[in-house]
């Protein structure tokens, strides 16, 4: 009996202890949200004070913009405001987002807190307080932030890729932007971040592609890949020459544009071919980045991606190195233009026959080397016309043997890129062009 009481005892004395836990550990959460009610109330009476929502960089985050009556967010996707004004309200979504400036909660189908989900407006919150004199520090977030030290960017690089008949949506060319690791080295710019904003289109292609992404009739998304699949898609398979623009963009500026990339990859915006589109998203992230940058109003009602490559070119100082990648196929007819009558003959005869090998075995190494190489540029070329593996095999294998026959050649590659044009496509005209002449004939 004394032990049945003795266990009785030590179970209520055991179960008065959680109870006391419990109660101490409620009582400090309740401190601890009431620290933080306290919090907010500042830092909405601070907000007020300053106009904070009227911050040209508050404008820039969320993409606001002036309208006929107020203004209005370019971003669609209503999941995106945390105030049901917020797309024409900027001191409502500012207000919303104080409030829940200590959100620490992880959403259903989310990995990450909402502080994390909204963290270019966070940040911006935080530099804002910190500057009136009031210290809110959002929780880290270390899904961003493994993001960011995997990229690693120094510098951030514009690339604007050629136009393209043949593809309805490039007609005025291509721009993306490239995040720049500190890394020397071509093989280190290949695998380097790239970011760009394409159209979410699915397999709708054609006429009625057209007619929906004149009218917004597809999402519009941010897409980050190494630099390696842009060259293959634009220089290598559709022949597209790539024009390289590095900014001087500080540290500082590369992390904000990186946060305000990671908080609109997220979420959407309507696409339409003329105006919201690559080029606009690309410029909007160059102003999340350098606020005073006034690129965006000072464009045409429309934006083309070489429209955009000018804006930037006219700010003083913006870009400090232009660097030319040209296309597989003009580096091709360049070095097919510069060989011999004799050496274009034996090039073009080694595409289907070996035989040309046995002749060419008592010429120069340095002419073997030369007709090799060409040989190797035109099978690289006509592989990338295939539309599969299997298509491309016969060709693949051809390579494979005559490169073998091309190593055991003692010789360096004359093989070269081609040069430069005269002029760069931002020497150009704009996209839009008129004009009015008169005169007579006869």
């Amino acid at each position: 009996m004394s032990r049945f009481l003795n266990a009785l005892k030590n179970l209520l004395l055991n179960l008065l202890v959680l109870i006391l836990l419990f109660a101490v550990a409620n009582a400090r959460a309740e401190a601890l949200t009431g620290k933080q009610a306290a919090d907010v109330e500042t830092m909405l009476a601070l907000s007020k004070q300053s106009e904070l929502w009227r911050s040209v960089e508050w404008q820039r985050i969320n993409m606001y913009h002036a309208t006929l009556g107020g203004v209005v967010s370019r971003v669609d996707d209503e999941s995106y405001f945390l105030s049901p004004r917020g797309k024409r309200d900027p001191q409502a979504e500012l207000e919303a987002t104080i409030r829940g400036a200590f959100d620490y909660s992880v959403p259903e189908k989310r990995r990450q807190p909402n502080v994390c989900r909204w963290i270019a407006r966070y940040q911006f919150l935080s530099r804002s307080m910190k500057a009136q004199g009031f210290d809110y520090t959002p929780l880290p977030c270390s899904g961003f932030e493994a993001w960011k030290v995997d990229i690693a960017a120094k510098h951030v690089t514009l690339v604007f890729a050629a136009v393209y008949l043949n593809s309805t949506a490039s007609m005025y060319g291509h721009s993306f932007i490239r995040l720049d690791s500190g890394k020397a080295g071509e093989y280190n710019r290949l695998n380097d971040t790239t970011v760009s904003f394409t159209v979410n289109s699915g397999a709708d292609i054609g006429p009625m592609f057209l007619l929906r992404s004149l009218t917004g009739g597809f999402p519009g998304m941010f897409n980050i890949a190494p630099y390696y699949v842009k060259v293959r898609e634009y220089a290598d398979l559709e022949n597209r020459d790539l024009w390289e623009y590095r900014t001087n963009l500080t540290q500082d500026e590369i992390d904000h544009m990186l946060a305000f990339i990671w908080e609109q990859a997220f979420t959407y915006m309507d696409y339409y071919f003329f105006d919201d589109n690559c080029a606009l998203m690309l410029l909007a992230s160059f102003e999340a980045a350098r606020p005073g940058l006034n690129l965006i109003d000072r464009a045409k009602p429309w934006i083309a991606p070489l429209d955009m490559i000018k804006l930037a070119q006219e700010q003083p100082g913006l870009v400090d190195h232009i660097h030319y990648r040209p296309s597989q196929y003009n580096t091709l007819v360049r070095n097919f233009s510069l060989a011999s009558n004799a050496e274009k003959q034996y090039a073009l005869g080694l595409l289907e026959d070996e035989k040309p090998l046995v002749s060419m075995s008592q010429m120069p190494a340095a002419e073997q080397a030369r007709i090799l190489d060409l040989n190797l540029g035109m099978l690289e070329y006509l592989r990338n016309q295939m539309h599969s593996e299997e298509e491309a095999a016969s060709i693949s294998a051809r390579q494979l043997k005559l490169s073998g026959v091309r190593s055991k050649i003692d010789a360096e590659s004359d093989y070269k890129e081609t040069e430069p044009p005269a002029q760069r496509p931002d020497e150009g005209h704009g996209s839009f062009r008129a004009g009015l002449a008169a005169g007579q004939i006869g």
